[in-house]
């Protein structure tokens, strides 16, 4: 009887042993440098984004953070191994809609946007298409006229397969006409192309990359994606207000994956909010050209669910 006693105290404490291990590490959390996984290729807006939060977010951590960039897969391959990774916190993916929601809503990439937790937003940006002037077209009643009489002639650039892409291809099928796509690797390359009449417009990842141009008078703004316009563009229409009824917005937010002890999720959580508070940061973020617009981590996981509903099986 005292032998089957000592099994069973034993059998407790096996037991007991990784819990308490899970508890302290959580309590200690974070004892060691904390890395920031980034999807997409160096030098882009998210790049650009996770590496400025990982600079002052360390401030208020109290820990180090380094970046890294697992570019592939059209973000899959980072998002995935996030989750390969263990759930203590160290390992945090610098997410986005493409890679987060929008692959695994229209394909199978191995993970759904359930299997990560919101830590929260950073920023959310405004994609703008664009026309050339020399085009017969200038806003988006006369491109829909244009379209309609020259079926599939009206051309636009934009990277292949991504929200920029997808955004316009939506607003094709609502508006009832054919655009030919003209694949070009980012905003750089698209400008150019419209400039130089290659093309009759770009879809842009981000109003910024567009505004010099229409100010200028070198281009014409068609519409945004925001749910509201964008300040540096008033006279700009969001696609809401032209009639069809979208609302497609580029994020940049941190999120860890599911199983990651709740005192940790807690610490990076308080540590991101008061990052997005912090003054040299929002100055830093202004005079890069990126917009912060913090949401807490519950308020993050409903625009997942928005952008899931967007996307899946479309």
């Amino acid at each position: 009887m005292k032998k089957f006693a000592r099994h069973l105290a034993l059998a407790a404490l096996a037991l007991a042993a990784p819990l308490a291990v899970t508890a302290a590490s959580a309590a200690d959390y974070p004892a060691k440098p904390v890395t920031f996984v980034v999807p997409w290729p160096a030098g882009g807006s998210t790049d650009i984004t996770g590496r400025m939060t990982a600079s002052y977010m360390s401030n208020h951590l109290g820990q180090a953070i380094a970046v890294v960039n697992r570019v592939g897969g059209v973000g899959t391959i980072a998002t995935r191994s996030v989750l390969d990774a263990p759930k203590d916190g160290y390992t945090v993916l610098v997410t986005t809609v493409g890679n987060h929601v929008l692959q695994p809503a229209v394909r199978d990439v191995g993970f759904l946007p359930r299997d990560f937790i919101p830590i929260g937003q950073i920023s959310a940006r405004t994609m703008l298409v664009v026309s050339g002037k020399q085009q017969p077209y200038s806003d988006a009643k006369s491109l829909v006229a244009y379209a309609k009489a020259n079926p599939g002639k009206a051309t636009f650039a934009s990277p292949s397969k991504v929200l920029p892409w997808r955004a316009v291809m939506k607003f094709a099928k609502a508006a009832g006409i054919k655009l030919k796509h003209i694949p070009a690797k980012g905003d750089a390359k698209s400008l150019p192309m419209v400039l130089g009449g290659h093309v009759g417009m770009a879809s842009l990842g981000d109003v910024s990359a567009g505004v010099s141009h229409i100010k200028a008078g070198t281009m014409n703004a068609i519409g945004v994606f925001s749910a509201e316009r964008h300040h540096a563009l008033p006279d700009t229409p969001t696609m809401k207000e032209l009639g069809f009824d979208m609302v497609l917005v580029p994020w940049t937010g941190l999120a860890v994956a599911k199983g990651t002890p709740p005192e940790i999720i807690k610490k990076l959580s308080e540590a991101l909010k008061k990052t997005t508070e912090d003054k040299a940061f929002l100055k830093f973020a202004k005079n890069s050209g990126t917009s912060v617009n913090y949401l807490d981590g519950p308020a993050f996981g409903k625009i997942w669910d928005r952008d899931w509903n967007t996307y899946h099986g479309k």
